[in-house]
């Protein structure tokens, strides 16, 4: 592999890397936005329903279910622009230097 691909490489790990820290608190906070969302939901389909006691308690576990299943996806739409945009940023940088 020759220096150019190899510093290319490592630039986009690095970047990778930087993105993925980066993106966590915004992910951790649409994770909770969505869990609250949920919940609230849930909480307004029992107080209109008579027995509520199952009702939410069901509909409870099906929220945290549904928005732990959406985790990854969530993760990966805000990494990708952060990561695209330090990758771009950077490689800006680099060209300019030359």
């Amino acid at each position: 592999m020759d220096q150019q691909k190899r510093k290319d490489l490592n630039l986009r790990l690095g970047n990778l890397i930087l993105a993925i820290s980066l993106a966590t608190v915004p992910t951790a906070i649409t994770y909770g936005t969505l869990s609250i969302h949920g919940l609230n939901i849930c909480r307004n389909l029992s107080s209109k329903v008579i027995p509520s006691s199952k009702i939410k308690e069901k509909c409870d576990e099906a929220a945290w279910n549904t928005t732990r299943s959406y985790i990854i996806l969530i993760g990966f739409f805000i990494t990708l622009p952060t990561w695209m945009w330090f990758y771009l940023s950077t490689k800006k940088k680099e060209v300019s230097k030359k």
